[in-house]
């Protein structure tokens, strides 16, 4: 399969990542744990004052499935500036990739992954894959053989060819699963390397089959874990159950697209996280604007009270940054506050709107 190289926006910020070294280029590590000011006037006419940092890219882990460059970048706010240009392989290299679906009825759940949907997330173990017709109240669900074998997607030209919105009879009733060695692809994503925070949000999109038209939307990527690999945009949940599928992430989130390789759905606390000396929430990786995205929940088990309509708040350690929704939700965060970069010839928000609603 051709790789796919895709500019987008994404984000860093500054933190030591001790043991998990340093993947960036010479001119990477200009930028580096800079910390700046920014005064501004609010509607009553006093001056505030918000922490910049800039992006840290040693955050990035080292491995030869993510490298960092320097270059020149246009900020959807019209500003030139810099960019931080990530190209990666998709691979997760701090947990496994995978199980997704199990092979048979009769196994359990460290054979499958995980399922989300009404809000909740559920095993993916052999008896839920038997017991769909009763979970959805369709009789029109029956993903196993009489023997009890489990429906798959078995090879590369059945992961191309049944994870479609117009999903063919043939690939109905079947778990939709791609594994990582079947799909090569290498993306670049810029990440401006100063976020610079815009006074209202802009609307993220959730794919070409969930966009409503004539709206314009911000990126469909959310932003990079720091293995490289990419928060995605919702998986249309309808389209796939409407071809009688299913599409189970695994443990991390994660699953693999046939046009984008690998990519995660939630945050279910197993990507590499930094986490804060003052019981804050993890760092998990960044938004394409910039800022900072971190865990929903801090060490006490307790989310922000404080958010914007963006998931975002300011403090003096991290200014301005993100607080991420977790997987039963089926999103990250639905909008930025911050402007991202962004390429004439690029489509808003690359691969993620295309091929399968995964």
């Amino acid at each position: 399969m051709n790789n796919t190289i895709i500019k987008i926006a994404a984000i860093s910020f500054s933190l030591i990542l001790g043991a998990c070294g340093s993947s960036t280029s010479d001119d990477a590590t200009a930028a580096d744990e800079t910390i700046t000011e920014e005064t501004t006037t609010d509607e009553t006419g006093d001056d505030t004052t918000s922490v910049v940092l800039d992006v840290d890219a040693t955050l990035f882990l080292n491995s030869d499935n993510v490298s960092v460059d320097t270059v020149s970048c246009t900020l959807t706010d019209g500003s030139e500036t810099l960019c931080y240009q990530i190209t990666s392989k998709h691979i997760a290299t701090e947990h496994d990739m995978g199980p997704w679906c199990p092979e048979t009825i009769y196994d359990t759940a460290e054979k499958g992954g995980l399922w989300f949907d009404k809000g909740e997330i559920h095993d993916l173990d052999g008896p839920f894959i038997q017991n769909l017709a009763v979970f959805y109240d369709d009789p029109g669900f029956k993903m196993y053989e009489d023997d009890g074998s489990v429906r798959r997607m078995e090879t590369a030209e059945q992961c191309e060819l049944g994870a479609d919105p117009n999903i063919e009879d043939e690939f109905t009733n079947m778990c939709a699963q791609c594994l990582p060695e079947w799909v090569s692809t290498e993306v670049s994503y810029l990440i401006p390397i100063t976020p610079v925070k815009q006074a209202e949000p802009v609307e993220l999109s959730d794919g070409p089959t969930l966009e409503v038209q004539g709206v314009e939307y911000g990126p469909s990527v959310r932003g990079l874990a720091f293995n490289g690999v990419r928060f995605d945009h919702p998986a249309d949940i309808d389209i796939i159950l409407a071809g009688y599928q299913i599409a189970p992430v695994d443990d991390a989130g994660g699953h693999v697209n046939n046009s984008l390789g690998y990519h995660y759905h939630g945050d279910t606390g197993m990507v590499n996280r930094i986490e804060q000396t003052d019981g804050h929430s993890a760092m998990i990786g960044y938004a394409l604007d910039g800022h900072g995205l971190f865990a929903k929940l801090d060490t006490d088990g307790n989310e922000a009270t404080d958010l914007d309509t963006c998931r975002g708040h300011e403090d003096e350690t991290r200014g301005y940054h993100y607080h991420v929704l977790s997987l039963e939700s089926n999103e990250f965060l639905d909008c930025f506050y911050g402007a991202w970069a962004e390429d004439d010839s690029d489509e808003q928000g690359g691969p993620g709107g295309g091929g399968p609603p995964q």
